[in-house]
């Protein structure tokens, strides 16, 4: 598979957009962003790249100019990749394409929200990315929309922060950490007990909001796309658990540095790492 790249400024070069977020979420045409708005904000400090194979668009990243912490940065507000082409470190590169431009602009900060469910999506934001996380969003684009990824289980975000050049960063993008992310380990206090029910599912109990330890372990599935299709009522306990666990250590100065990600026989077991901030967040010094 031979995998181009190309920054999308046209109108004719957005088109392909459409129907890609279509085809990625199962979107309303009334929740689509058309190409027309896409192309003035690209025009206005936006920026928008698609991945190609021979001439079809099989992804794409797209991103708004923003103001966060006071200072001029992005957010990142689309990455769509089809189905029959993830696992081949697209959205990585799209992501990675999207990092030389704002620096080549003077912008050191992109910012996007995922769901804190996906465990995934979180491995490639905090892990492969460097992104870390320190703010959550209830029901960011209501209880629902009309893509069936969100049926269920309602829109809680994570917001996830991209330093583009803090030290963290330019490690692993520089390829010195890849090991050390994928062997770490954590001795920290676990927030959330989880046991498996007769169908094998991994079932949450109720989150301990009261620890105070360095750094701390909230488990996660490893795939809740699974338990929605089997259980919608375990699905959504797992959502209350994580939501009310943010919220809570969000609030007591907590942050996501990275996910830890551990194979317990034939089980993937997942867990965010949070770690107490000692100082006054400024982020752009603490990394």
């Amino acid at each position: 598979m031979s995998i181009t790249y190309k920054q999308l400024k046209t109108l004719e070069d957005l088109t392909p957009c459409e129907g890609l977020q279509e085809a990625v979420w199962k979107f309303n045409k009334s929740d689509i962003i058309p190409p027309r708005f896409m192309r003035i904000l690209c025009k206005h400090g936006g920026f928008a790249m698609g991945a190609f194979d021979e001439s079809k668009m099989v992804g794409f990243v797209f991103g708004v100019p923003a103001i966060h912490y006071e200072r001029p940065s992005q957010h990142s507000h689309l990455l769509a990749v089809l189905p029959e082409y993830r696992n081949h470190n697209i959205g990585y590169k799209l992501k990675l394409a999207q990092r030389e431009d704002a620096l080549s602009r003077n912008i050191d900060l992109i910012t996007w929200t995922f769901d804190p469910l996906q465990s995934r999506n979180a491995h490639l934001n905090i892990n492969k990315l460097g992104a870390i996380a320190c703010s959550y969003d209830i029901n960011l684009y209501g209880e629902s929309s009309s893509s069936k990824l969100h049926s269920g289980l309602g829109t809680d975000r994570l917001l996830a922060e991209w330093w583009l050049v803090s030290d963290k960063v330019n490690t692993i993008i520089g390829g010195h950490d890849h090991d050390t992310v994928k062997k770490r380990s954590v001795n920290g206090v676990k927030i959330n007990r989880t046991e498996h029910d007769k169908q094998g599912l991994l079932i949450p109990q109720d989150p301990d909001l009261s620890q105070t330890a360095d750094k701390l372990l909230l488990e996660i599935p490893d795939d809740i796309e699974k338990i929605k299709g089997l259980n919608i009522q375990t699905a959504r306990k797992w959502r209350e658990v994580v939501q009310k666990s943010f919220i809570n250590y969000f609030n007591a100065r907590y942050y996501i540095n990275y996910l830890q990600v551990e194979q317990e026989g034939n089980t993937r077991r997942v867990y965010y790492v949070f770690e107490r901030l000692t100082t006054q967040y400024r982020p752009i010094t603490l990394y």
